[in-house]
């Protein structure tokens, strides 16, 4: 009965760590051009500012962005496509999301794969734990503690 329970809480495991992958490189798409290049801008940084997307930035070279996408997303081109031509105008650095390919994968990846490993270390420790509760007491172990009641 036991290697069942433990292939049920592997089986169970697979499944939330493949719906956690999952929902970390699913992209919704937005409902409309104008929240597609909102969301494009949001992730994009000013390239003269100090961290700060181009949502935010009340520089020029951030306006123009924010026309420049505007038109881009216009014309129809996918999010590739404008995050590709705004790093090649202003150097990667202008794309505050780091690539969900290559190894910039692992920084969407690892934390939540971290995340379901403590999560099942936890319930093992704490199996563990309780297991040790099933542990009957000898007779010996019975008469000592029947012993030091009837001397108080």
């Amino acid at each position: 009965m036991n290697g069942y329970r433990r292939l049920s809480w592997l089986l169970i495991l697979l499944v939330v760590v493949g719906a956690l992958v999952g929902a970390v490189l699913a992209e919704d798409p937005p409902a409309t051009e104008a929240e597609r290049a909102y969301e494009i801008k949001e992730t994009m940084l000013c390239p003269v500012c100090d961290g700060q997307n181009v949502l935010e930035s009340n520089a020029p070279v951030a306006a123009a962005i924010r026309a420049q996408v505007d038109e881009l997303v216009d014309e129809g081109r996918t999010d590739e496509e404008i995050r590709a031509w705004m790093a090649r105008q202003y150097g990667d650095d202008v794309n505050a999301n780091p690539p969900r390919s290559g190894l910039g994968a692992l920084v969407w990846v690892l934390p939540v794969f971290v995340g379901v490993l403590a999560s099942a270390l936890l319930v093992l420790a704490f199996t563990r734990w309780r297991s040790g509760r099933e542990i009957k007491p000898s007779e010996e172990d019975v008469q000592i503690v029947r012993t030091l009641r009837e001397k108080s």
